[in-house]
């Protein structure tokens, strides 16, 4: 099956649409309102590159260049959502490296999920749960100094203060004695 254009998903002729490239490019070429909900894990800040070059988000020179990036993005999103739309945000956190950007110190945890989520809201977006996602079987570290991380954020943003959400939806049976 081919992929669909995105005039075919916007008139229900379709629908699924992948968008190739640049995340502001494909962003800026979606009409107002079109989308119900956003689930996205942006590159984190400063641990890989994937050869995007000068403008790839994660390898900006500070904490506050990334966030300022991502702020760019996300209120793309935001025009896109539906008024009653969602916004999941996977981020996971960096550690300062030996040349710490200005106020972290070297091995510093530097907070990154909750700089942009608290941007976001200072942005307009309603800031509505963090969610953790724990990783039972979570990559191991080569830090001898600090525990393994096994958890990212997830959080929940909205367009809106009322938006939708199906709470039965994600329901699990409890179980007993678990902790």
């Amino acid at each position: 099956m081919s992929n669909a254009t995105i005039e075919e998903v916007l008139t229900r002729t379709r629908r699924n649409a992948l968008l190739v490239g640049g995340c502001l490019d494909g962003l800026r070429s979606l009409p107002d309102g079109c989308v119900q909900t956003c689930v996205t894990s942006p590159p984190y800040y400063g641990l890989r590159s994937y050869n995007g070059g000068a403008r790839e988000i994660g390898q900006e020179p500070t904490p506050q260049e990334f966030v300022a990036a991502l702020v760019a993005v996300f209120t793309e999103v935001r025009r896109v959502l539906s008024d009653d739309g969602t916004l999941f945000l996977n981020l996971g956190d960096s550690y300062a490296s030996m040349k710490p950007p200005m106020g972290f110190k070297t091995k510093d945890l530097m907070g990154i999920p909750w700089m942009v989520a608290f941007a976001l809201r200072d942005a307009g977006w309603w800031l509505r749960s963090d969610i953790i996602w724990h990783k039972p079987s979570a990559m191991p570290e080569s830090a001898t100094d600090r525990p393994t991380r096994a958890h990212e954020y997830v959080f929940l943003l909205t367009r809106r203060e009322r938006y939708s959400y199906d709470a039965g939806a994600i329901k699990e049976p409890s179980i007993s004695g678990a902790h």
